[in-house]
């Protein structure tokens, strides 16, 4: 009995391992490619990622990262060659035109019998919704928003306190710029830089205050931001202080990286930026260059204004995949698991991205970052995770308050869904259009009421009323 009961065991052994060697196999055969933005770069070991997620799952993942300046152009161009990928990370203000495209496959089903979605509030999943009643997108993460950084050691230096009301702010931004907040005896320095001219509403929080330049919902429907009352003395604000010297000279040409850059050089003092790991990328990078004497803090919007919670990127699965089930299951939601996908989407890789420090799970050093800064995430930031997991990592204590300054103070940003117009010439009127009006307006070629007028003009010809009642 008991040679049979060893034979029976072993037999059982046998089995199990020839499924999982048959499992392993299956799963070895089946790769896809995703297009991504937001994830780890070549130099801060996407490799390494790639590997661990081989590991976990057995199948190959290949990640193509086009620069973040050029991805969703590089994004589009993909779905007209043979080889598009099976799943992309999309920009929320593409969603309608992809899907207007019949490139996304909805993801009702997979939601409905998902592993790890069903504890996701309806308030969540109705968000993103099309005019269809379909998900076509998931978000991967909380959308986060900007808030607006000071050199603290500037404002101490001046004997200044941190700005309240516009007033106070452009009382800053003069005395940044002509009273040597640096005290290096050179007249070098501004007070404030900005994006594309201030025409994206996540950057232009400090000079725009209650204006919003884009289109926006507002009390129970779409409206041009750009068309409204306030646009006028925020136009005034912008050009003034633009006019006066007291600005990076480079605004109307200004990407993130340029503007950012700026910011780290001590060539200016305020910039308004994302709040969630760049927090500490910016005290960092700003120290790195600047010195260790730098000092920066996040201050609340001022007077009249606040800031914005944008939606998310998202997940979207090409219905031209191969097995979309298995690319839901293995990429999209497993990385809500709670468990060992969550946590390589999160933190990376154990021994290269993090480890265990006394006893705490702590992100290491990047030897590849020429400024030595440790990771801060690997696709999603432990501050944007949107299930419950209860992480292991402890709350970082520089970006823990500003993240808990923006959701105070912040309004949340929804999707757009419109049809043939919206898809044709709403980024023509928001990417294209308003930063040149801007541009002319505070460059003086245009005055505010000619430039605005202008504006009214072109957007007309490009179907901003049949865009917005699209919206509607």
């Amino acid at each position: 009995m008991k040679y049979l009961y060893s034979c029976l065991l072993i037999l059982a052994m046998i089995l199990t391992v020839s499924c999982t060697e048959q499992k392993d196999e299956n799963q070895t055969a089946f790769e896809f490619t995703a297009y991504l933005d937001t994830i780890i770069q070549d130099w801060e070991g996407q490799d390494e990622f790639i590997q661990e997620y081989y590991k976990l799952t057995g199948i190959n993942l290949k990640i193509v990262q086009p620069p973040h300046q050029q991805y969703m152009e590089k994004l589009m161009v993909s779905f007209t060659e043979s080889d598009s990928p099976e799943v992309c990370e999309v920009l929320p203000e593409y969603i309608s035109l992809m899907v207007s495209k019949e490139i996304p496959l909805a993801l009702d089903e997979f939601i409905e019998s998902s592993n790890y979605m069903k504890d996701f509030p309806d308030t969540l999943l109705d968000s993103l919704r099309a005019r269809d009643g379909k998900i076509y997108g998931f978000p991967t993460r909380d959308g986060g928003g900007c808030v607006t950084y000071i050199r603290k050691d500037w404002l101490d230096n001046l004997g200044l306190d941190i700005p309240r009301t516009w007033d106070d702010f452009y009382q800053v931004l003069y005395a940044f710029t002509h009273n040597d907040p640096d005290g290096n005896g050179i007249d070098d320095t501004r007070g404030y830089t900005d994006v594309s001219s201030g025409a994206e509403d996540w950057y232009n929080r400090a000079v725009m205050l209650d204006a919003r330049v884009e289109i926006y919902y507002r009390d129970g429907e779409w409206v041009d931001g750009f068309t409204e009352d306030a646009m006028i003395p925020a136009l005034e604000r912008l050009r003034k202080i633009y006019q006066e010297g007291l600005t990076d000279s480079n605004i109307p040409t200004n990407t993130t990286f340029t503007a950012r850059n700026r910011f780290f050089s001590g060539d200016v003092g305020v910039i308004t930026y994302w709040g969630n790991h760049w927090a500490r990328n910016i005290l960092e990078r700003t120290r790195a260059v600047t010195g260790p004497h730098v000092e920066i803090v996040a201050i609340p919007p001022l007077e009249d204004g606040y800031y914005i919670k944008r939606s998310a990127p998202l997940l979207l699965i090409n219905r031209s995949a191969d097995d979309s089930q298995r690319i839901f299951t293995h990429f999209i939601d497993r990385q809500y698991d709670k468990g060992e996908i969550q946590s390589l989407f999160t933190y990376g890789v154990q021994g290269y991205h993090w480890d265990y420090v006394d006893g705490e799970l702590r992100f290491l050093t990047n030897k590849n970052d020429p400024y030595k800064a440790s990771f801060t995430k690997a696709f999603v930031p432990p501050i944007a995770v949107i299930n419950d997991w209860e992480q292991p990592m402890p709350r970082d204590e520089i970006i823990d308050p500003v993240l808990t300054l923006l959701n105070e103070n912040s309004r949340q940003q929804r999707l757009k869904f419109g049809e043939e117009y919206f898809s044709k010439y709403y980024l023509e009127i928001e990417r294209v259009l308003k930063p040149e009006i801007i541009s002319r307006i505070i460059l003086g070629e245009l005055e505010i009421e000619e430039g605005l007028a202008l504006y009214r003009k072109r957007a007309e010809e490009l179907y901003l009323n049949r865009i917005l009642a699209e919206l509607n």
